[in-house]
């Protein structure tokens, strides 16, 4: 289900899905957390006043940090302004890594930095990449950048340097680095199999588990949307309603097992025959629904006439031959979903006493 970097589903439908659930979850903390670390990374240069004995490296480091904070508030406009958009996420590492950028050529320009001080700043940074970087793999690159960068900086200048205290500084960014790291991996796996758990539910709950098609309840949930959508830009929107004609005959001569086949099998033909925004659902019994969106009468009822010459010409296992009736309706100006039902299930009953197999 993973890929081998253990970062990602292998499938990509599953994989944009994911990400885009993350999204709209991820969005509502990051652009807060975004801006306050920003505002805070910029704070800083009131310490950095006293700490700096150059009015030009405190000039350079004020820069440093003001451009910082200008690219943070445009990333929380951004964010505001097209909040589920995949590249919004994108840029989160982008600016974790600028941020270490930021942070280690502030530590180059400061003229005599406290060694652990400016490492619990590192360690601070990786942890905050943890949590806002949207992939595991990512926090973890930008933290060794920023751990490994923060060690060479600091030899640079290796008259202030104990080798001991370095010692100690190294392995205290490499623990955090491997333990976040851990940390992250694990919440990473778990949102995952969540993510999967979750939706195979909903699909449980959404679909009938003997044609795999929609149930009645969220059909009825599609169709209010759908009535909405086109009331509200006159788009045209058809339904077909049709059901097995003389089921009943075939259950009580070979029984519901022969029954429940034929219905298994009707639906995967008529499955073919439909468009992907097509919702096609089991209605009740042998009863089915497919609402058809952006669709005129004339081409939905060609569509089920389509169907019924399918239907009446696939040679049912065990059964043999059989057909169905269809009806079909549009929506009207002024229409509900009880009123454009109620019309459609009258054209199928009208079907029925017409002699079958037909479509009204």
């Amino acid at each position: 289900m993973f890929n081998k970097n253990l970062d990602k589903f292998k499938d990509r439908e599953l994989e944009a899905e994911f990400i885009k659930h993350e999204n709209a979850a991820a969005i509502k903390y990051i652009r807060p957390a975004v801006l306050v670390l920003g505002i805070l990374f910029f704070l800083f240069i009131i310490p950095d006043y006293y700490l700096t004995e150059s009015m030009r490296n405190f000039g350079l480091i004020f820069m440093i940090r003001a451009t910082f904070l200008a690219l943070v508030i445009l990333l929380y406009l951004q964010l505001k302004i097209n909040p589920n958009r995949h590249l919004n996420l994108l840029w989160i590492p982008v600016y974790a890594f600028i941020a270490s950028a930021s942070f280690l050529l502030i530590y180059y320009i400061y003229e005599s930095p406290n060694l652990f001080i400016q490492s619990f700043g590192v360690v601070a940074l990786i942890l905050v990449f943890f949590h806002l970087v949207n992939r595991w793999l990512q926090a973890f690159l930008i933290s060794i950048f920023l751990g490994s960068g923060f060690i060479i900086v600091t030899l640079t200048r290796p008259e202030e340097v104990i080798n001991f205290e370095l010692l100690a500084v190294s392995i205290y960014i490499a623990l955090v680095i491997v333990l976040s790291s851990i940390s992250a991996f694990r919440i990473n796996m778990y949102k995952r199999m969540q993510f999967i758990n979750t939706r195979e539910l909903q699909l449980l709950s959404e679909t009938d588990s003997l044609t795999g098609i929609y149930v009645r309840g969220k059909f009825d949930q599609e169709l209010s949307k759908w009535i909405e959508l086109a009331n509200r830009y006159g788009h045209p929107l058809s339904i077909i309603m049709f059901d097995i004609d003389d089921l009943k005959k075939v259950n009580d001569r070979l029984g519901h097992l022969a029954g429940d086949r034929i219905i298994s099998t009707l639906a995967s033909l008529v499955r073919r025959v439909l468009r992907k925004t097509d919702i096609f659902a089991r209605w009740g019994g042998d009863e089915f629904v497919i609402l058809l969106p952006n669709t005129e009468k004339d081409q939905a009822y060609e569509l089920a006439e389509r169907i019924r010459d399918l239907i009446a010409g696939h040679s049912f296992k065990a059964v043999g031959f059989l057909s169905c009736s269809f009806g079909v309706e549009e929506l009207r100006k002024g229409d509900e979903r009880n009123s454009l039902l109620s019309r459609v299930d009258r054209k199928l009953y009208e079907a029925k006493e017409s002699g079958k197999n037909i479509v009204k």
